[in-house]
């Protein structure tokens, strides 16, 4: 990846995790199927474990890899524009986009962990797990 691409990345990242308060304890039970995306020590989403996973899943399952990373790099295109702009916008919007692109982010990396985990038992039988 290119050296602006880790930037990008770093910087939405920083973006994702900077401006979110401390979560308050969910009350919406997760099903069996859902897999938790990477997170920091703070529990936000962690960009660039989730792009080491993207990267592992090309060896793992090469067609939902492409698909993956035109996504996630459409997702962190956007948000890297978003933060040239972000300080101009008004604190009601900027909360509202700024929900939106972690909701974005942690549904794809929650995506990413699912296709991973799923190519990775499909391995040793080589049946589909469903």
């Amino acid at each position: 990846m290119k050296k602006s691409g880790y930037i990008a990345v770093i910087v939405a990242g920083l973006f994702l995790t900077g401006c979110a308060p401390k979560k308050a304890p969910s009350l919406v039970t997760q099903t069996a199927e859902a897999v938790a995306p990477p997170t920091n020590p703070d529990g936000e989403v962690d960009m660039v474990q989730c792009e080491k996973e993207l990267s592992a899943l090309s060896s793992v399952s090469p067609a939902k890899y492409t698909d993956l990373k035109a996504r996630f790099e459409r997702v962190m295109h956007g948000a890297s524009g978003y933060t040239n702009v972000r300080g101009s916008v008004n604190p009601e919007t900027r909360n509202a986009i700024d929900a939106l692109y972690k909701f974005q982010a942690v549904k794809l990396c929650s995506e990413i962990r699912a296709e991973m985990l799923k190519g990775l038992a499909a391995k040793p039988t080589g049946e589909n797990i469903e």
